[in-house]
C-alpha cells in the first residue's frame, strides 16, 4: 500500500500509472455515489443478493482450513530448504529467485491443501448427508450470473473499492504518524521495488496477481464469510474474516486498509453470489498495487 506523503521523481512510466489510476478513481466516485442509497441496506445484509448459505459443517470448514493450513507450512518448509540450499538470497537485498521460491511454496501449498480438501473430502460425492443449511439473510433473490457477467462485476467492485481503500489507506497512515507509531511497509511490496531479477520477478507478479487473490478468496470469502453470515451477528460475519486476512498479511501499516478491503470483497461476493467477483476484484487490486510500485510510486 502506497505512503500518504509521496516524495518521489515524476518518470513517464510512473506519469501513465497514476493517470490511469485518476481514471479509476473518478469512475469509483462516480459508482459510489450512483450507490450510496443501497449502501446501508448491503452493510447490514438487507439487500437482494445472489449468495446461497453455505453447505458446509463447522467440522468441515475447520477441516478445510487445517488442510490450507498444513499444505502451506509443508511446502514453505519443503521450498525454504530448497532455496536456502541452491538459492542463496541477493546480498544485496533485492529480489531474487530465493524470494520466487519461498513465496511459491507458500501460495501453492495452500492451493494445494485447498484441492485435497475440496476433492477428497468436502465436494458433495464425496460428504455425508449435508447438514440442512441455515435461513438465508431477509433479502430478494437475484438471477445467477455467468462467467463473463461475474468478470465484469469484478472490474467494477475493483473500481469501486478502489477510492475507499486509498481514503482509508491515507487516514491511517495520519492516525500512525500522528501517535508516533513505526509502520514499516510490507517487506515483499518493499522487494518488488528493488528487483534485481526478471524471472523472480515475473513468478511473484503471478503469486500476486494470479494464486494469491484465488486461494485467499476462496478461503476467506467462499469458505469463512459465507459459512458466517447466515450466522449473526452481521458484525462478525464481516469483520473475523476480514480481521483474519489482514492479520495473514502481517503489517500495522496496512492493516486498517485490508480489513476495509476485505469488507469491501466480501460485500461484493455477496451481492453477486459468484466467487469469480471477488477473485477478480482482488487480482486487480494486487496488479495495481504491483504496477503503482514497479513505476516507482514509494513504499
Amino acid at each position: 500500500m502506497p505512503d500518504s506523503t509521496p516524495a518521489f521523481a515524476l518518470t513517464p512510466a510512473l506519469s501513465a500509472v497514476l493517470g490511469l489510476q485518476l481514471v479509476f478513481l473518478l469512475a469509483g466516485c462516480a459508482i459510489l455515489v450512483a450507490r450510496v442509497r443501497s449502501a446501508p441496506a448491503r452493510f447490514v445484509g438487507l439487500a437482494p443478493n445472489r449468495l446461497t448459505p453455505s453447505p458446509l459443517r463447522a467440522s468441515e470448514l475447520f477441516l478445510g482450513a487445517a488442510c490450507v493450513f498444513g499444505g502451506a507450512v509443508v511446502f514453505h518448509v519443503a521450498a525454504g530448504w530448497i532455496a536456502d540450499r541452491w538459492f542463496p538470497a541477493p546480498s544485496d537485498g533485492t529480489l531474487g529467485r530465493h524470494h520466487a521460491i519461498v513465496g511459491a511454496g507458500m501460495q501453492l501449498g495452500a492451493l494445494a491443501g485447498l484441492g485435497h480438501a475440496w476433492f477428497w473430502h468436502l465436494r458433495p460425492s464425496k460428504r455425508a448427508a449435508p447438514a440442512p443449511p441455515p435461513p438465508a439473510p431477509a433479502a430478494a433473490p437475484l438471477p445467477g450470473l455467468s462467467a463473463a457477467a461475474a468478470l465484469r462485476e469484478g472490474f467494477l467492485a475493483f473500481t469501486t473499492l478502489l477510492p475507499v481503500v486509498w481514503l482509508v489507506n491515507f487516514g491511517w497512515q495520519a492516525v500512525l504518524e500522528r501517535l508516533d507509531i513505526p509502520a514499516p511497509p510490507q517487506e515483499l511490496v518493499s522487494l518488488f521495488a528493488r528487483t534485481g531479477d526478471f524471472p523472480s520477478l515475473a513468478i511473484m507478479v503471478v503469486l500476486a496477481v494470479g494464486i494469491a487473490p484465488v486461494t485467499e478468496e476462496l478461503v476467506f470469502r467462499v469458505g469463512l464469510f459465507r459459512w458466517l453470515r447466515t450466522r449473526p451477528p452481521r458484525g462478525v460475519a464481516l469483520f473475523v474474516p476480514a480481521a483474519g486476512f489482514a492479520a495473514l498479511h502481517g503489517y500495522l501499516a496496512v492493516f486498517l486498509p485490508i480489513v476495509v478491503l476485505a469488507v469491501c470483497l466480501a460485500l461484493a461476493y455477496e451481492r453477486s453470489g459468484h466467487p469469480l467477483v471477488p477473485i477478480t476484484a482482488h487480482a486487480l487490486f494486487n496488479l495495481n498495487t504491483v504496477a503503482l510500485v514497479l513505476a516507482g510510486y514509494p513504499v
